[in-house]
Formats: structure tokens, C-alpha cells, sequence
């Protein structure tokens, strides 16, 4: 497990192997979410690299979620999310490497599967949450930054219905990267008409899954989504 010192290795090298380094310690020792990681003194010593290279390794673990660190605590292994997926989608989004419209197209290929699971596993309080985000939808349609979170909530929490955890993460990763475009979008459908519909159509996904109709949440979520793509157009998201 030793991680050999050379000229040859640059800092960035040594950094590299020793986070492979620690997560094949995770994984060997069978380390779950929560569990206490051992200090940076036993890597130091175990892995023959510098306190500089732990640290830098710890550090970049903790970016990636991988390790969660927080000052008079031990370093943890962190449970899984949506953080380190979100934040590259959003710097793709805001670079120009991914643009609206593909990232609604695997939004769209990925909910298509979640309101189908949700409408057969899901609890009568979560359909009852559903039906509740789409009053605080409609409540909130005139005010762009409560509608936007109001939306994302709705399709997260369709996605924890699937009973899948990772569809909540992906769902939550695409939806808040999306964030910002989703607020200009809204800003775009001026009349009550436009907005209403919008929220008419998430009404009709979350009767159909507290209906526990599968065909009927998907047929609502594709006119969801063709209305979705109609309005990045209007808004000049090609």
C-alpha cells in the first residue's frame, strides 16, 4: 500500500495515488457511509508520502463527496449524493460544454423511468407530498424563485418514490443544474395561461402516480417535457 517517494513523481502524482491509495483502504477494510477513517498520521506513516500529500488527498476526497471532513470531528466516509455530479453539470452548463436543451433530453430519458417506479412504489405520503408540491407550485406561480424550488422539490421527490437511490441523486444533479435556466424560462411564460399549464401538467403526473398509473404519470410527463423544451426555445436556449 506503500506509495514510493521518486523524482520522477510530481506532487500531483503522489496526490493521485495516495487517494487511490485511501479508497482502497476503504474498500478493503469494508468501510460504510459514516464510519470514522483513520487520521492522516496513519496514512503518513503507511503510505510514506508527506503530511502535504495526505492533507491534499483528504482535501480532494472530500471535494469528489467521497470522504466528509468537518473541524473537531474525524474524517468520515460521506454518504452518497448529488453534490459533486451537480456542480460539474453546472460548470459544463455554464462553459458551454453541455447546453439546456441536452441536459433536459437525459432528464427526460431519466424521469420517463421515475414517474412509472413512483406510481407503483410509492407511499400514500409521498403521493400526497406530490399533490402538495404542485399547490405550492401553483400558490407560487407568479414568483419565479419559490416556483423554481417548488419544481425541483416535486420531480426530487418523485424520483425518492422509485425506491431506486440513485435516481434521486441524478434527478437532483440534472434538475439543480438547470437551476438558473429554469428561472429564465419561467420569466418567459408571462401569461397566466402558460403558467398555469405548467402546473397543470405536474398535477396530472402526481394524480397519475397517487393513482398508481404507471402509462398515465409517463404520458404526463412527456407533454411536461415537450413544454419544457417549447420554452427554452422561447427563451433563446436552442
Amino acid at each position: 500500500m506503500t506509495v514510493k517517494r521518486g523524482s520522477e513523481d510530481a506532487p500531483g502524482t503522489m496526490v493521485d495515488k495516495a487517494m487511490r491509495s485511501i479508497l482502497d483502504h476503504i474498500h478493503r477494510q469494508g468501510l460504510m457511509a459514516g464510519d470514522p477513517l483513520q487520521s492522516e498520521a496513519y496514512f503518513i506513516e503507511t503510505l510514506g508520502v508527506s503530511r502535504t500529500v495526505v492533507r491534499e488527498a483528504f482535501k480532494s476526497l472530500a471535494a469528489m463527496r467521497i470522504l466528509e471532513m468537518s473541524a473537531g470531528r474525524r474524517t468520515r466516509v460521506a454518504a452518497f449524493d448529488d453534490t459533486a455530479i451537480a456542480l460539474t453539470l453546472s460548470h459544463a452548463l455554464r462553459t458551454a460544454q453541455l447546453n439546456p436543451q441536452q441536459l433536459l433530453d437525459a432528464r427526460r430519458a431519466i424521469e420517463l423511468r421515475t414517474v412509472e417506479l413512483a406510481a407503483g412504489r410509492r407511499s400514500e405520503a409521498e403521493a400526497r407530498e406530490l399533490l402538495a408540491l404542485v399547490e405550492r407550485m401553483r400558490t407560487a406561480c407568479h414568483e419565479v424563485e419559490a416556483m423554481t424550488g417548488s419544481d425541483i422539490a416535486f420531480h426530487i421527490a418523485v424520483a425518492q418514490a422509485t425506491r431506486n437511490p440513485l435516481f434521486p441523486v441524478l434527478v437532483s444533479s440534472l434538475t439543480t443544474a438547470m437551476h438558473d435556466t429554469n428561472a429564465i424560462v419561467w420569466r418567459y411564460r408571462t401569461s397566466s395561461t402558460a403558467r398555469e399549464e405548467v402546473v397543470a401538467l405536474h398535477g396530472a403526473i402526481a394524480q397519475a402516480i397517487m393513482e398508481r398509473d404507471p402509462g398515465a404519470a409517463r404520458s404526463a410527463l412527456e407533454k411536461h417535457f415537450e413544454v419544457a423544451s417549447q420554452g427554452l426555445i422561447l427563451a433563446g436556449f436552442n
